[in-house]
């Protein structure tokens, strides 16, 4: 689940709140022809593809993003319902020091400091996953580049978070939050405010305590299709994961 980040860029709270709230007043008002782009806010992420090269992933900008970009296979617009796809190879290219490949989202600015309430919020269904994969993390802006947590789906349909046991990554817990039968859509959000963590799905909210040796880090979001399964050697570029955003927002 490590893996190196890099070019990490810092905005003020302002901007970066704006750059990557909902497009939409409504958050299934979107259009079917548009591209992901256009129904959501995008220009504050940068999206990491399965393609490119060991170590050296695709990835495209906040403004490539806003400018209507979009992957037939990996990143589009579902023509039936608007919803944002985000779908990962079976067997793609990975980021350094990752075991899998990934179509993720990546907040580009990072908060250092998590005395306020920073909410990642989406919804999602998940429609094609052979085990699980990872729909939302919270990840180290500075330090040892491993998560805090990751929330996921599973094809069982149990949406479970992965919680870091220390920011040295490599050993961690795994706690059920809902159960969510595969392809049915459900709404989500991670909250980091101080040390406490809070993870709601639906109806229910479960509440985690950070380990100290991560205070002091510094933070960022990333929502996608983490196939956590998904191979990194570049053997198998057909899609083996689907997961559709009907809503996505960050707020600090």
């Amino acid at each position: 689940m490590g893996h190196q980040e890099t070019n990490i860029k810092r905005f003020s709270t302002a901007a970066w709140v704006a750059a990557i709230s909902p497009a939409s007043a409504s958050a299934f008002a979107l259009s079917t022809s548009a591209p992901p782009g256009t129904n959501f806010k995008l220009s504050g992420f940068t999206l990491q593809l399965p393609t490119g090269s060991s170590g050296n992933v695709d990835t495209i900008t906040g403004s490539q993003l806003a400018g209507g970009y979009t992957n037939s296979t990996y990143f589009y617009t579902d023509k039936t319902d608007g919803s944002m796809v985000m779908a990962d190879a079976k067997n793609g290219w990975s980021t350094s020091g990752s075991l899998h490949s990934r179509t993720e989202l990546r907040e580009d600015a990072i908060w250092p400091s998590t005395s306020g309430t920073n909410v990642l919020s989406a919804t999602v269904a998940v429609t094609k996953v052979p085990s699980h994969t990872t729909i939302g993390q919270i990840f180290q802006g500075t330090g040892p580049s491993k998560p805090l947590c990751e929330l996921q789906f599973t094809s069982g349909g149990v949406v479970q978070l992965l919680l870091e046991s220390t920011n040295q990554g490599g050993s961690s817990t795994t706690t059920q939050i809902a159960s969510v039968s595969l392809g049915t859509k459900f709404s989500y959000s991670m909250q980091l405010q101080g040390s406490k963590i809070t993870v709601k799905v639906g109806s229910t909210t479960k509440t985690f305590t950070m380990d100290s040796s991560f205070v002091g880090e510094s933070f960022y979001f990333k929502a996608g299709d983490y196939d956590q399964t998904a191979g990194n050697t570049g053997g198998d570029f057909t899609v083996g994961t689907i997961v559709k955003f009907y809503a996505l927002g960050i707020t600090h």
